[in-house]
């Protein structure tokens, strides 16, 4: 069974830039949303071809368009931001 992995520096400079183009995002946030991104693959049983980075990224990507399907819990502190 694969191990979750920690956020490479490559990884971590593509949510730094990815905070950095949406108001009230931090890389903290997107660093966790990518770690939810990872348990959720090793536990839903992932789709054939699809890896476990490209799974935590895709959820990143979800959030950042505002989804309401997963990490509501991270959109509140993203609007909280917001509106300092």
């Amino acid at each position: 069974m694969a191990k979750r992995k920690g956020v490479s520096a490559s990884v971590r400079k593509t949510l730094t830039n990815k905070a950095k183009a949406k108001k009230g995002v931090t890389t903290r946030i997107l660093e966790q949303v990518y770690r939810r991104g990872q348990g959720a693959f090793l536990t839903a049983g992932s789709r054939p071809g699809i890896g476990m980075q490209q799974w935590a990224m895709a959820r990143v990507n979800s959030f950042m368009r505002g989804s309401r399907k997963h990490d509501l819990d991270l959109q509140r502190r993203v609007r909280k931001n917001r509106s300092r």
